[in-house]
């Protein structure tokens, strides 16, 4: 049986309203590929047609559609097979989404097996920016800018500041590691309390070029204050997530029942 061709649809324009866009033409159309696969709008297995003919419906030029396809396949989202054509992988979809909750155990869960790619690091003159009730600045920071990936694609930019006494205590497994996995399992450290925040914003230029998408696509800002027990600021990580992978999930408490009856009790 031959497999099914994926149903292209919503494309009128589309080659006009991604040029009206800043970046690369090719980065731009790859994002518009890549969230179809992921949000499982295409099955695995199925075939896109001739990318000759793709390209037309699509209003973009043959060799801008093959970078984009380039770029997927380096993902491991898309696979062409020779004189076949090209298929939506079999492990695309829902499953390469990178999941982040909002407990600590997820949080470490999540960093389990992660691949930090350190771009810079260097001893910080100024501490990192702290909001009232955040805590104490620690003397001396260590920073840190990191890609992270997942199956070799990058999905989070992260500016770490690290208390540089830390540091000191485990350099190699720092410069090699997840940041906070390897403080949870210091036991000179503790962790008194994890604050997370998180806000929505677009991609500048130097994040888009790291990240690989194009710039002003939108991005989450999510930024995690540790300290310890005399409230010192111990760890502040800063990162810019890709939206088309990533994924946020927060727990609603729901209020509990009996707090509910003293509520109509004092009424």
């Amino acid at each position: 049986m031959e497999p099914a061709i994926v149903s292209i649809s919503d494309t009128e324009d589309l080659g006009r309203r991604l040029r009206d866009q800043r970046g690369p033409l090719y980065l731009k159309l790859a994002t518009w590929l890549r969230r179809r696969i992921l949000d499982g709008g295409w099955v695995a297995g199925e075939r896109l047609p001739p990318l000759d003919r793709l390209a037309a419906d699509l209003g973009v030029a043959v060799v801008t559609l093959r970078q984009a396809v380039a770029q997927l396949e380096s993902e491991g989202l898309l696979k062409r097979r020779q004189g076949k054509g090209t298929f939506i992988s079999d492990d695309a979809g829902a499953g390469r989404r990178v999941r982040l909750r909002s407990d600590w155990s997820s949080l470490l869960g999540h960093l389990a097996g992660k691949q930090p790619k350190l771009l810079t690091m260097a001893e910080s003159i100024a501490a990192p920016r702290l909001a009232e009730g955040e805590g104490a600045a620690a003397p001396v920071y260590r920073f840190m800018r990191r890609l992270h990936l997942y199956d070799e694609v990058p999905y989070a930019l992260i500016d770490i500041y690290l208390d540089r006494r830390l540091y000191q205590l485990a350099p190699a497994r720092f410069d090699r590691r997840m940041v906070i996995s390897t403080l949870a399992e210091l036991p000179q450290v503790v962790i008194a309390n994890v604050r997370q925040t998180v806000r929505f914003s677009t991609a500048d230029v130097d994040t888009a070029d790291m990240l690989k998408v194009p710039v002003n696509v939108p991005v989450g800002e999510v930024r995690r204050v540790i300290t310890d027990a005399e409230d010192g600021v111990i760890y502040v990580g800063e990162a810019k997530y890709r939206g088309d992978i990533v994924e946020l999930e927060v727990d609603i408490e729901r209020p509990r029942e009996t707090s509910r009856g003293n509520r109509k009790q004092r009424r």
